[in-house]
């Protein structure tokens, strides 16, 4: 039962992976209008968020990281005061002073404000 769990898991990881990368390609990404290019963030979103849940409940999946994702992914005006809240609690203090953590938050980051309307 763990082994088909974690199979589930690594497939459909593998599978919204793969559905990401190829919708942020520049071409493909640019040529979407902006209301179809916002419901397919605010979707994929919604997906990190469903797993983000999931991952808080099973002990399989880490849920943090998902929820995580989901909240820079998302494409709403209140991204930036979330997003700043949650850099300055105590548990976000905590996770950047592991260098490798700080430098995908990081980049992290970049992305979301490149990927955020004006």
């Amino acid at each position: 039962m763990v082994q088909f769990l974690w199979t589930l898991f690594n497939a459909l990881i593998g599978t919204l992976s793969f559905l990401a990368s190829v919708l942020m390609l520049k071409r493909l990404w640019g040529l979407m209008p902006l209301s179809v290019r916002g419901v397919v963030r605010n979707g994929i979103a919604t997906i990190f968020f469903i797993l983000g849940v999931l991952g808080s409940i099973l002990p399989v999946m880490p849920g943090f990281v998902f929820l995580l994702v989901g909240l820079l992914v998302m494409d709403v005006p209140q991204k930036r005061v979330a997003l700043r809240r949650l850099q300055h609690s105590w548990l976000m203090r905590r996770l950047l002073q592991n260098k490798s953590f700080a430098q995908t938050w990081r980049s992290l980051r970049r992305f979301a404000r490149r990927a955020s309307p004006p």
